[in-house]
């Protein structure tokens, strides 16, 4: 199941490039406004005839726009047939708002429509793997939102996708400090000691009491713990907030990509980049996130 994402962004756009690299097969669904795919399509001088899946419309009786109405109705499908993976293209949050939509993102609103409180945002590269413990919340609202139990469940939820999903046989974890240089012993900041070290603890017990093959090392300073993961000391972040996590991954895989929520009853996966509105329509966006996307979600399908 694919959604089409912002309609006035490259989503479109991307799910034509999806079939195009035969990424898409027989079978496989979008949720979309076909009309818009086809006069695209012309636009762009990419065949439609050829295409295999099946383009369902939002439902008529859905009075919102059409980027929540397509992921309404993309959950909607997922939920009624197990082991189906979903993958969304990029939505305009504003927008989003706009149209009625209480949550900040994707993953707050699949997390509330599959029921679970335990979720959290998995970024995968060919070189990182990187959990934010805080998503799209405001930089003044984390040290208030940085928990232990929060640091904890996404902790748990990361070494068991390493070890289930992604087949690692013994992972090790870095867990990042809030502060600079980890807070340099209470120097700088005394979260480490307040917060993030009861967590390592408790998830240090955890992995021996569950004989899970899983290590976690820290509080790490942020600005050399990815060194240390790119050259093979660890095998994936806990990162603290959004930013810390995400603005590393991007440097090195904007392109390749994949934000994939953990803790759902389906894969969902999702490409790394925005919705691109200035290039939209123009024929130049780039495929590669998307494709990784898919893949990955295939991969995760019975």
């Amino acid at each position: 199941m694919v959604t089409q994402g912002d309609p006035e962004g490259i989503g479109p756009e991307l799910l034509l490039r999806l079939g195009d690299a035969g990424a898409l097969r027989t079978g496989d669904r979008v949720v979309a406004d076909r009309e818009r795919l086809e006069g695209l399509a012309r636009a762009l001088g990419t065949p439609w005839a050829a295409r295999g899946w099946e383009a369902i419309a939002p439902r008529v009786d859905d009075v919102r726009g059409g980027q929540v109405a397509a992921l309404v109705r993309g959950v909607d499908l997922v939920l009624e047939q197990p082991g189906a993976a979903l993958v969304t293209a990029p939505i305009d949050k504003a927008a989003c708002k706009a149209e009625g939509f209480a949550f900040p993102g994707h993953t707050e609103y699949l997390a509330h429509r599959a029921g679970v409180d335990d979720f959290a945002m998995l970024m995968i590269g060919p070189r990182l793997r990187v959990v934010p413990v805080t998503i799209h919340v405001p930089l003044r609202a984390v040290p208030e939102l940085l928990t232990p139990a929060a640091i904890v469940r996404c902790g748990k939820l990361l070494a068991r996708a390493l070890l289930r999903h992604l087949g690692l046989p013994a992972p090790r974890i870095g867990v990042l400090g809030l502060n600079p240089h980890a807070g340099e012993r209470g120097m700088l900041g005394d979260e480490e000691q307040r917060i993030i070290e009861p967590a390592l603890a408790e998830l240090t017990a955890w992995a021996a009491a569950e004989a899970l093959p899983c290590s976690f090392v820290g509080p790490l300073a942020a600005d050399s713990a990815f060194v240390t993961h790119l050259e093979g000391g660890l095998d994936g972040l806990l990162a603290m907030y959004h930013d810390q996590g995400l603005g590393p991954f991007k440097l090195l895989h904007m392109r390749d990509g994949v934000n994939m929520t953990l803790g759902l009853p389906f894969t969902r996966t999702s490409p790394d980049h925005g919705t691109a509105r200035d290039i939209a329509g123009r024929g130049v966006a780039d495929p590669s996130s998307m494709l990784a996307a898919v893949a990955l979600a295939r991969g995760h399908v019975p």
